[in-house]
């Protein structure tokens, strides 16, 4: 009797799981015939995680834009080729002479590429905490006066600082920001823009900038509209670093913007000199440093797994970039972003998955011409339960419309990629996108968890 009870309790199971599949494909179906979607490209990809048995493939092979769904393959290769207690190393060295507590020469910061560095969201990375480590650090060698220069030192990264296919309404932007040997806060500075009759000035902003000089605003008033409609451009022959472009509604009485920073040591150098006057009476001049060097601190980053929580939680472009570099830089011995997307391809391919066409172009998805299907990023985060660090990957993902899964958004693109748990306690894996819709994006967002909804 109970043998007949389980058979028909399977037998239920599966017609319970079929009809839910074929209630997805018909929803996406139904999708694809909406107006907005009639000449977009819809795809997605359900993966049973134990047998890898694709469970629903509706146009899973079509190469698409993934956006910041990305970062899982990012991160969970980082993971695999680094480990999850890799750590960033910022060495600072004092080389010169020392004597009856006053100290001539060079003090010079051996900058390791870590994104990490100043940042907010770690105790051991806030700014003041890395200043106050120096000073702690001097001190304990008997200075008591300082003369010499502050350099920054280390070329960690083979290319350019930021990627020639990131847009230019994004790379002025903290979220289109550089990676540099040297990052500082998270290369990423606010200003405060105050309403005028006709545009905006900047009353204010966090990186001691020039307001009237460095900031040329180029901003027309609108009813209702946000800072995300107003955005940061970096142009030559312009007479300051920043262009800010856009619509902004003048009703508030301020609106604040995140840019990013285009010389984040510089900033580190001018930062950590004030400290550096008030406790040891530094004075910045040309001094021979001729003498060992002579190594004063190592500031060590979070481990791994910890800034990989970070990354995908708020979907940080800066630590994408870090990571698919240091793996090229452990891979290959040079850290640029050809070597280290082809690392993540081989790692693909080396865990049995066909890569096909697939074209990266970065580590974060910021970069619209990245090429992947569905059915490799599903694949990917089936392969990932198999591993070693998969707890520390699975925890760092967002809980968005209640799975855990990590979103994507660019140009025209809208974009999920996680798990989920069938009705049957099936755990499986997906990958969703849709690209060249003609809708808000609020709107797809929206269609896209009520197809997923038919899964829970």
């Amino acid at each position: 009797m109970r043998k007949r009870l389980f058979l028909l309790y399977c037998v239920c199971g599966f017609q319970t799981l079929h009809a839910q599949f074929h209630l997805v494909t018909q929803a996406l179906d139904q999708l694809s015939k909406q107006t907005p979607y009639t000449k977009a490209d819809i795809s997605f990809t359900l993966l049973d995680n134990q047998e890898g048995k694709r469970l629903i493939s509706y146009q899973s092979d079509r190469l698409l834009a993934p956006a910041s769904t990305l970062k899982t393959f990012t991160t969970a290769t980082a993971l695999k080729v680094l480990g999850p207690d890799f750590r960033y190393h910022t060495n600072v060295v004092f080389i010169g002479q020392i004597k009856s507590g006053i100290a001539k020469g060079l003090l010079r910061i051996d900058a390791s590429g870590d994104p990490t560095f100043g940042s907010d969201r770690f105790d051991n990375t806030k700014p003041e905490r890395i200043k106050s480590l120096i000073v702690e650090a001097l001190r304990k060698k008997g200075i008591q006066k300082l003369f010499g220069k502050i350099e920054v030192h280390g070329k960690v990264f083979d290319d350019s600082s930021i990627h020639s296919c990131w847009l230019d309404e994004d790379i002025g932007n903290y979220y289109g920001a550089g990676l540099y040997a040297l990052n500082w806060r998270e290369n990423k500075f606010e200003i405060t823009l105050i309403p005028t009759k006709t545009s905006f000035v900047v009353e204010n902003n966090t990186a001691n900038y020039q307001n009237d000089r460095d900031f040329c605003i180029e901003l027309i008033h609108k009813e209702d509209a946000t800072t995300e409609e107003a955005f940061a451009f970096i142009e030559k022959g312009k007479s300051c670093p920043y262009v800010i472009r856009g619509v902004l509604s003048a009703k508030e009485s301020s609106h604040n913007m995140q840019l990013a920073r285009l010389a984040p040591a510089q900033d580190f150098v001018m930062e950590l000199k004030q400290p550096l006057q008030k406790e040891f009476s530094f004075q910045e001049m040309a001094i021979s440093h001729s003498g060992p060097d002579e190594k004063m601190l190592d500031i060590v980053s979070p481990p791994l797994a910890e800034m990989v929580y970070w990354c995908n939680q708020k979907s940080l472009n800066l630590y994408a970039e870090a990571f698919c570099k240091t793996i090229a830089q452990k891979l290959f011995r040079k850290a640029n972003w050809f070597l280290g997307t082809r690392a993540m391809l081989r790692y693909a391919s080396a865990s049995g998955l066909p890569i096909g066409a697939s074209d990266l172009k970065d580590g974060s998805g910021l970069c619209e011409n990245n090429r992947i299907s569905t059915a490799l990023l599903s694949g990917l985060l089936r392969q990932f339960t198999r591993e070693k660090f998969f707890p520390s990957f699975y925890s760092s993902l967002p809980s968005i419309n209640g799975l855990n899964m990590k979103s994507g958004y660019i140009g025209g693109t809208r974009a999920y990629a996680g798990y989920i748990t069938l009705c049957d306690s099936t755990k499986a894996s997906f990958a969703f996108i849709i690209h060249g819709y003609s809708c808000p994006p609020r709107d797809v967002k929206l269609a896209m968890f009520r197809i997923l909804d038919l899964l829970k």
